[in-house]
């Protein structure tokens, strides 16, 4: 997720979690498992979760779907969901996919 803030592009891509301050939409990322396919190859799955505030449902989805045709179209796609998060009050848009 790029956006421009105070005039400078800015990526808000963030492991696991984001740093205080940050306003929505970011991205946040986390590696799941890791399974060995044969002695010299690894998958790793990785999900993506894209966050909206609670107003942005639509916007919520409509990301999510054009993340999923982008990382399928790369990776090995393997689901998403939207959620709403009653602690933050926000949509969270999530897709797992597999990397080789």
């Amino acid at each position: 997720m790029k956006r421009n803030e105070d005039g400078k592009e800015k990526t808000f891509l963030f492991p696991i979690v984001a740093l205080e301050g940050n306003s929505l939409p970011i991205s946040t990322y986390y590696l799941g498992e890791r399974t060995p396919e044969t002695k010299d190859r690894t998958q790793v799955d990785i999900v993506v979760i894209f966050w909206f505030d609670q107003n942005s449902y639509d916007a919520c989805c409509a990301f999510t779907d054009a993340m999923v045709d982008q990382i399928d179209n790369k990776y090995n796609f393997i689901s998403a969901s939207i959620d709403y998060n009653e602690e933050s009050f926000t949509y969270s848009g999530m897709v797992n996919f597999k990397l080789f």
